[in-house]
């Protein structure tokens, strides 16, 4: 059997064909990516994007109006940092260093001068969200008795009241920065450098065996960076200012976001720490070549050897330079540079993660180095060298953790014993950029 099309009625057979793959697409993306397709990411079927070469904001200002189904403020209270009570950083405490791990083999030794040297030197406000469940909790107290006659109350009887308590389940933080993206000689530098501030969101966390945790996680998310924008549109109505930070920057470990696309990829491997003593401590350098430690004394080093060095990354980001110097000085990073006659040859820096495992020694990472000058094998004895210091001051180190990011690929690591790896990436929030994935071409240090 033949079937005959009447020629009339093509177009509208098409424009129908059209209409209905254009429904499928739509209904795909809306049941695929329930939480990023309502979210201002660069989505992987943003295809026009493709075609463009400037980065630039996605929502240029914040408007209170811009909000999803997953906008609670009634469930998420964002608080800024400076206005946090003692109660409040003990909560944010509690949850970060009792959930943050699901490692039952690990334990997180985060407190509140850990809390502090996050979060102070920063030029804009940082801010702590908690997402907090309602408890009705029965409260009964005995009475003396009062009153005479028909009204008056027993000794001995009970008065029982409901006391409404909001606890704290689950909790995000946002602290500023800034991030420079096309500044190499590769790649997003073809179209000059482009600098924005930015808030670095981490320290996410809600109580672990919580029903619906995931989206618990997505109202903490999407509330949090409203209330952020909230707070800072208030500012610049109040007092006119310019347009302030609409753009965020934020890590996964472990997982792969579907639907939205990576600035950067990376890959985190885990070492055991050589407990060779000669591997370590047995490193020589050239002549008028030494490794300098940073600290408060010459923390003038470190802030001339960024200048120098991160201009050879198509992408990079860092906490506010005060911030980053409140970091070393409470011991949370540990900078060594190697130089020659006072110029900087090489930058490492390291940062304790608190992880202690139950086997005993803690964790440290190697944030990421910067290679400026000199030999390949001589920015490898320089980090050999600086593990063994760290070491020496330190000798609850056992594993170290490295990201491909910036420098680090380039390290020799064959005599390291090898525990395992996992996939992670960097994502861009309100922001659109030329995605280059290349880790080895960028450089971060929140």
């Amino acid at each position: 059997m033949v079937l005959y099309i009447e020629s009339q009625n093509i177009p509208q057979i098409v424009l129908l064909s059209v209409v209905l793959c254009l429904f499928i697409i739509f209904l795909y993306i809306k049941l695929a990516y329930p939480f990023w397709n309502v979210q201002p990411v660069y989505h992987v079927y943003d295809f026009w994007r493709g075609f463009y070469r400037r980065p630039f904001r996605i929502h240029p200002r914040f408007h209170p109006k811009i909000r999803t189904k997953y906008t609670k403020p009634d469930l998420v209270i964002t608080i800024p940092f400076v206005d946090c009570s003692l109660e409040d950083k003990k909560a944010f405490v509690n949850l970060v260093q009792c959930y943050t791990l699901s490692d039952e083999d690990a334990l997180y030794m985060f407190h509140l001068e850990n809390l502090d040297s996050y979060f102070v030197g920063h030029m804009n406000a940082s801010y702590l969200s908690f997402y907090k469940e309602t408890f009705y909790t029965v409260k009964k107290e005995k009475l003396d008795g009062a009153g005479a006659g028909a009204g008056a109350i027993a000794p001995g009887e009970e008065d029982t009241t409901v006391v409404r308590e909001m606890i704290p389940r689950g909790c995000i933080s946002s602290r500023s920065g800034v991030l420079s993206i096309g500044v190499g000689g590769s790649g997003a530098g073809a179209f000059g450098a482009q600098r924005e501030p930015i808030y670095y969101i981490d320290f996410m966390t809600t109580v672990r065996g919580l029903p619906n945790d995931i989206a618990i996680h997505r109202v903490m998310f999407d509330t949090h960076m409203y209330n952020v924008g909230l707070a800072e549109w208030k500012e610049d109505v109040t007092r006119k200012l310019p347009v302030g930070i609409g753009v965020g920057l934020f890590k996964r470990v472990g997982v792969i976001l579907a639907g939205i696309v990576p600035l950067v990829r990376f890959t985190r491997r885990e070492y055991e720490i050589p407990n060779n003593p000669g591997y370590l401590k047995g490193v020589r350098y050239p002549e008028h070549v030494v490794l300098v430690e940073i600290s408060a004394a010459n923390i003038r080093k470190m802030t001339d050897g960024l200048e120098r060095g991160l201009v050879k990354f198509d992408i990079y980001g860092h906490t506010d330079m005060a911030n980053l110097i409140g970091l070393v000085k409470a011991g949370v990073l540990y900078v060594y540079v190697l130089e020659r006659l006072g110029e900087a040859l090489a930058m490492y820096f390291f940062r304790d993660t608190r992880i202690q495992m139950d086997t005993g020694g803690c964790i440290l990472e190697l944030v990421g180095s910067i290679y400026i000058g000199g030999s390949v094998e001589l920015f490898r004895e320089g980090f050999k060298g600086a593990v063994g210091d760290v070491i020496k001051k330190n000798s609850v180190y056992r594993r170290l953790c490295i990201e491909d990011i910036s420098d680090n690929g380039g390290l020799d690591m064959v005599e390291w014993y090898y525990l395992g790896e996992e996939k992670g990436a960097y994502y861009l929030f309100n922001y659109f950029a030329p995605t280059l994935g290349l880790s080895h071409r960028a450089f971060f240090m929140f």
